[in-house]
């Protein structure tokens, strides 16, 4: 879980030395272009060939927090061959013909230019779950499998209006593309009592970009990690019912919506087991990850550990609170005595 602050950037490594393959799933917001971006293209560099050196890029739906250093990265079309694949939801897979709000407008242009990587595994079309039968499994170099849990068909489609209010808001023509440019903390009435937040009301999210995110499991080498991205739990729920109606056990979950508590329902967590969550924000504007949802893994989980790729006021009492009803893995403490940003999450 890299450094992208509020945002996410998970880079996945699989494989065994020296044949190890790489994935990413999305690059943060704009407020880490500057650091998070400069990382991302180190690490691409450092990979060997001239093109395919990552085998994914998604791009996982239009939020700021996890498109706008996408942007950046894909600042020029000739940088697309570095990624085998790359998966991300336009407005023309909304509904045809149109493009997109301002930051799929930029990426519209750069991914136009290289047609045979953009979706590929979805011929071109919408990353999407049908309606009916088999949930898409897709097989990367060396064996990773994504299994395709979120978007739905109405999903993308509730998006689209949002997406042409934001690009006249910008004052760009839908379509046509655009340049690419180079939370206070919330008080606690029940304070840190996991028992009563879990009972809390539970809320489910209704904004439409995050009812449109890629979300899927990877699996490679009896391991699997749910990438929940912003997804709705709802959507998550039916689509891991479409794979059984028995419990689901993954080595990891990557927590929708950087544990937001209207995208952790009881439903979703009736239906998982896992020992890792993977908590990715810095809690800025929206004071994520909140302690209600927080509560709800604890209490339907045994001992969870999880792994925060920073330590804000957010999770001071996650934190304090730690011992014998769950875990916390945390960055490393530098040689300064500061506490780092990103965490690496090895699942042997």
């Amino acid at each position: 879980m890299l450094a992208a602050q509020r945002g996410d950037a998970l880079w996945l490594t699989y494989g065994k030395p020296p044949e190890c393959h790489h994935a990413l799933i999305d690059a943060g917001p704009s407020e880490t272009r500057e650091t998070l971006v400069p990382e991302l293209e180190r690490r691409i560099k450092a990979l060997p060939g001239p093109k395919d050196r990552v085998e994914l890029f998604a791009i996982t739906h239009i939020d700021a927090d996890h498109i706008q250093g996408a942007t950046s990265l894909l600042s020029d079309a000739a940088r697309v061959p570095f990624f085998r694949e790359v998966w991300f939801n336009a407005y023309e897979h909304l509904r045809p013909g149109l493009l997109g709000a301002l930051d799929g407008e930029r990426l519209t242009p750069v991914l136009e230019a290289h047609p045979e990587r953009w979706n590929a595994a979805f011929g071109g079309g919408p990353v999407v779950v049908p309606a009916d039968g088999a949930l898409p499994t897709v097989r990367l170099a060396s064996g990773l499998e994504l299994t395709l849990l979120s978007p739905t068909a109405e999903g993308l489609v509730r998006l689209a209006p949002s997406w042409e209010q934001e690009c006249t808001r910008a004052g760009i023509i839908a379509g046509h593309g655009a340049e690419i440019p180079q939370a206070r903390r919330r008080g606690q009435i029940l304070g840190w009592n996991v028992d009563a937040l879990a009972a809390a009301p539970y809320r489910r999210d209704r904004a439409e970009p995050n009812g449109s995110s890629i979300a899927f499991i990877a699996t490679y080498d009896g391991k699997s990690v749910l990438c929940a991205a912003d997804a709705h739990s709802e959507i998550l729920e039916s689509s891991l019912d479409r794979l059984g109606r028995a419990v689901h056990e993954f080595t990891a979950v990557k927590v929708s919506h950087h544990g937001s508590q209207a995208n952790i329902g009881p439903g979703f967590l009736q239906r998982v087991r896992s020992r890792n969550w993977l908590i990715s924000t810095n809690g800025a504007k929206f004071g994520h990850p909140a302690p209600e949802a927080l509560a709800r893994i604890i209490t339907t989980q045994e001992h969870p550990v999880f792994h925060l790729n920073y330590v804000t006021e957010h999770v001071e009492d996650l934190i304090a609170n730690a011992g014998s009803r769950y875990t916390v893995k945390l960055p490393r403490v530098g040689r300064g005595g500061t506490r780092g940003e990103g965490l690496v999450v090895r699942l042997g």
